[in-house]
């Protein structure tokens, strides 16, 4: 296995990291690990990926259809639930508005319940990779899932893995390395690049505290409506480096990152950017409405780390 302390996570955010290898484990053991592994690589190569085709494999993958996964719309190695999982992995990966009326309909027939954890261990593959390369190319590294999929032998491992999910998801929740309204903001770019109708019409009582107002918060580029600061415009950026196509960052965006946060915020950036996009999985399956039908829904999280709906500000 790959040396942990290449991935930055492992001395600056060592709870998250130890909780995101969990949540991959309990996904490998909910759903089936040979497709995930399928997944997995397939989605490095959508996302660029490269050096994850060495890491260590999620599941048992033949060699000839290792040799054809880039035909396998019609390789004859693959067989319909392979192929299934593939579209699934494809859509998800590329565009996760398209997955519920779309390849979620036969993946769920030729998986049945597994399609479930399937689409969770989705989440984690395809946002642990995009999140992956960012922090090689921000910190001087590689991180593969090597680093970030594998827990101890003795860490206790949750039969369901949305347990573990929402147990990542409180642990990066309890990390305030940046200020609350580049993280609102943060958090409204990805939604609206995925498309989440219920992270859109949600904000964040500590934004609005801190001092940002309802028009910032509503506007498409936050830039043209108010004179943010170089710090909160590089995060932004960054939210649209990784998620808009494969994850990529130019050697500009770099330096103003770096410059603009210490290693423990930009690790506390990215971990943003993986507890924002779980609401892919939420997208996939078409279960991301809104609460509200007018107005916003108002948040907060908690010192645990755990989101809860509080009553509009006065």
């Amino acid at each position: 296995m790959t040396d942990p302390v290449t991935d930055p996570r492992a001395t600056l955010a060592p709870d998250v990291l130890d909780a995101l290898r969990v949540a991959c484990a309990a996904a490998r053991t909910a759903a089936d690990d040979d497709l995930l592994e399928l997944a997995r690589l397939r989605s490095a190569a959508l996302l660029g990926a490269a050096a994850e085709a060495g890491a260590r494999p999620w599941g048992i993958v033949a060699p000839e259809k290792l040799a054809a996964l880039d035909r396998w719309p019609t390789a004859e190695v693959f067989d319909e639930r392979d192929r299934a999982a593939l579209a699934l992995t494809e859509q998800f990966v590329l565009d996760v508005t398209g997955v519920a009326a779309g390849p979620l309909g036969p993946a769920a027939t030729s998986m049945g319940a597994s399609v479930v954890p399937f689409v969770q261990g989705l989440y984690l593959l395809d946002v642990g990779q995009r999140v992956a390369v960012v922090l090689g190319q921000l910190f001087d590294t590689t991180v593969t899932s090597d680093d970030w999929a594998w827990p101890a032998d003795d860490a206790p491992v949750p039969t369901d893995p949305m347990d573990a999910v929402m147990a990542l998801l409180a642990t990066i929740g309890r990390g305030r390395a940046v200020d609350p309204v580049t993280a609102e903001l943060v958090r409204l770019r990805g939604a609206r690049l995925h498309r989440c109708r219920r992270c859109q019409s949600v904000r964040s009582l500590a934004a609005l505290e801190a001092g940002a107002d309802l028009d910032l918060l509503a506007a498409d580029d936050p830039a043209a409506v108010a004179d943010l600061d170089g710090a909160c415009r590089a995060a932004l950026a960054l939210v649209d480096a990784t998620f808009v196509g494969p994850p990529s960052l130019d050697d500009a965006l770099v330096a103003e990152l770096r410059t603009s946060f210490d290693g423990a915020q930009l690790v506390g950036l990215v971990g943003y950017l993986l507890r924002n996009a779980a609401n892919k999985v939420a997208v996939a399956f078409g279960a991301d409405a809104a609460i509200v039908t007018e107005g916003f829904e108002y948040q907060i999280i908690d010192v645990d780390g755990e989101t809860i709906t509080v009553d509009a500000p006065a």
